[in-house]
């Protein structure tokens, strides 16, 4: 799991707003960062950086959302929640695959019937199916986020605690 960056020139003397306005788009930048690999497959660590870059954010916008207008904060965090939501239900598979060919491999070790492994490998198959479509609509996802410019749109609302 990615670690979280350190924050530079954040001044605890500095107005609230301010200090605001930092954290939230070093986090947002940090979640971005992988949304790439994310969307790539081929490392199941960059979706889950993903998810919990997201979640650092959605934590900082609970914590926070006083600062922001009712209406206006609804919006960006029903829309970062539906985000998690879909990065969740991928690695949720990710996480359900690994453990299925962990188990496969002990049953492999404890000279397991045939038996026991195929009807393991189409659940493993099953679950590759499902994950796969899951993934598609992560993508789809992030690259509706992508075509209104999510990020601009983002970075607007956080500049809004300034105002």
């Amino acid at each position: 799991m990615a670690k979280a960056e350190k924050i530079p020139d954040l001044d605890p003397n500095a107005p609230l707003e301010e200090c605001l306005v930092k954290i939230l788009r070093k986090r947002f930048e940090e979640m971005i960062s992988f949304e790439q690999g994310a969307i790539k497959g081929s490392n199941i660590d960059a979706l889950h950086d993903m998810r919990v870059a997201s979640r650092r954010v959605q934590a900082v916008l609970k914590i926070f959302r006083g600062v922001f207008l009712k209406k206006r904060f609804k919006e960006e965090y029903s829309e970062l929640r539906s985000l998690i939501r879909s990065l969740g239900e991928v690695r949720d598979m990710d996480v359900f695959i690994e453990k299925l060919e962990n188990m496969k491999e002990s049953f492999n070790s404890e000279g397991s019937k045939n038996a026991d492994n195929r009807a393991i490998d189409l659940l493993i198959i099953r679950k590759k199916t499902e994950r796969d479509q899951k993934r598609k609509l992560l993508i789809q996802h992030i690259n509706g986020l992508n075509r209104i410019s999510y990020k601009l749109h983002f970075y607007g609302f956080v500049d809004e605690a300034l105002l």
